[in-house]
């Protein structure tokens, strides 16, 4: 058969077919049967060097030992040539590797086959794997079989090019899909964690991904399992980096793309989060001014002239029992002025913005109790864990007040390089936790501490006193 029906018949062979490990078979006994050659296999290889076996015809039986394993494991010349970059061209190999270990581990027979021909196959200047064929009775192809072999790898090569690409789009397509399940599934948040537990899980499903790591800023997130294979995603995000790492048995050439938008949607959401937040606390910070001047200018103005009216009527009333009672009214209108001074202090924290030991000290001051404060290992708080911490320690000096049965409070604050340990104590009559009559204000201290992703442990025994543990990380 001449030159020209054989490659007119590969053409119409690698037209053929959906499948590319069925065309390339169709295409190599094509090949084997139009040129007499006996024997023939095709190595697909990928860009880290793992090959493949995708199509054999007419091996010997040492090279069919269970399943061509000899042709699945190992390495050879040829393919050593191939990945060094040392096979431009279809040359005659002298002897065959894989072949000789058919014979020296008798795996069967060879068939007389000792040698083959290699031919790269190309897409361009892009190598995609190698064809091996040969014959019993050939020993050398010449230059014309050679140039043959060659044209007919450049077909296949052609070929193998536009599957991959049709593959490529086809995959690209399937997680883009995913990628607008994702989004689809997505809904507004206001904590950083449990948002990213629920984007992991989904991602993992949806992607058949094995394990999830985040990576923003000093904080970073672990879900699923870890494995070998990984890829990693950097994306802006505030000062620093998000880093994305995800890890699957198998990644597709499309993965890349996929990840970079899900690593930029994570960065645009926990801004987004953060965002929220300050917002929140602006709003929550101006409503309690607001309430805070309401009050400093009806209810205090109000009782302020009760005070004075009361204290008037005491030197005019000659009457006993009327002036006991207009006395009563007089301290209760002072112990509530007071109390409404504290509520407003509360709600407007006027010294803060001289720091929080300061605060603190004037507070107490005002309360008419003595705090002993000391900080070890003193470390940056940002504002909004600074009025966090702020408002606890205002309830827990209430709680002493009010509570307690004595005038002296000691705060301690321990810093490390992960968080600030805050604790609130007393040697007052202590409470039995459990039974306390100050539920609602525990209840806020912990509402509050979670805010900023901290906790808060209440330790009291009656008679005993009363310690407050708050732990805020800082990282």
């Amino acid at each position: 058969m001449t030159v020209l029906n054989t490659l007119r018949r590969i053409s119409m062979t690698l037209n053929q077919g959906e499948n590319l490990e069925d065309m390339l078979q169709a295409v190599l006994e094509t090949l084997l049967e139009t040129t007499g050659i006996e024997s023939g296999w095709i190595f697909l290889i990928d860009e880290v060097g793992q090959h493949r076996l995708v199509a054999a015809s007419g091996l010997p039986e040492g090279l069919k030992y269970q399943d061509c394993l000899p042709l699945k494991q190992g390495g050879c010349w040829c393919m050593n040539k191939y990945k060094n970059n040392e096979l431009p061209h279809a040359v005659n190999i002298m002897n065959c590797k894989r072949l000789e270990q058919a014979n020296l581990y008798n795996w069967g027979g060879t068939d007389n086959l000792e040698r083959h021909a290699t031919i790269p196959i190309r897409a361009g200047i892009e190598g995609l794997g190698i064809m091996n064929v040969a014959s019993a009775h050939i020993d050398e192809f010449d230059e014309t079989e050679l140039e043959l072999l060659e044209t007919v790898a450049y077909q296949m090569g052609a070929a193998v090019k536009r599957f991959q690409l049709f593959l490529q789009e086809q995959e690209r397509t399937m997680l883009l899909s995913k990628l607008g399940s994702y989004l689809a599934l997505q809904t507004e948040w206001s904590n950083e964690q449990e948002f990213l537990v629920h984007t992991s899980e989904t991602l993992m499903k949806l992607f058949h991904w094995s394990g999830l790591q985040v990576q923003a800023q000093e904080s970073v997130y672990n879900f699923g399992q870890r494995n070998r294979q990984q890829r990693k995603i950097k994306v802006g995000f505030k000062d620093s980096d998000l880093q994305l790492v995800v890890f699957s048995d198998s990644f597709s050439q499309g993965s890349t793309m996929v990840l970079q938008e899900i690593a930029t949607h994570l960065s645009l959401q926990l801004e987004k989060i953060e965002i929220e937040r300050r917002k929140q606390n602006i709003v929550r910070t101006e409503e309690r001014n607001r309430l805070a001047r309401d009050l400093h200018d009806s209810v205090n103005q109000l009782l302020f002239s009760l005070i004075l009216h009361a204290k008037g009527l005491e030197k005019r009333v000659k009457d006993e029992h009327i002036n006991a009672s207009i006395q009563s009214i007089h301290s209760l209108g002072t112990e509530a002025l007071k109390e409404l001074k504290q509520l407003i202090y509360q709600l407007r924290p006027e010294g803060l913005e001289f720091g929080l030991v300061a605060a603190i000290q004037k507070y107490g001051q005002l309360l008419g109790l003595v705090v002993h404060i000391e900080a070890k290992g003193l470390k940056g708080l940002t504002d909004e864990q600074e009025l966090c911490l702020w408002r606890v320690i205002q309830e827990a000096m209430n709680n002493t007040k009010k509570h307690s049965g004595v005038t002296e409070l000691f705060v301690t604050f321990q810093f490390s390089s992960e968080c600030v340990q805050v604790l609130i104590k007393d040697h007052g009559v202590g409470f039995k936790p459990e039974k306390s009559t100050t539920g609602i204000g525990l209840k806020t201290m912990a509402e509050r501490i979670k805010e900023v992703s901290g906790t808060v442990q209440v330790h009291s025994n009656a008679g005993n006193g009363t310690s407050i543990v708050i732990e805020v990380p800082t990282t």
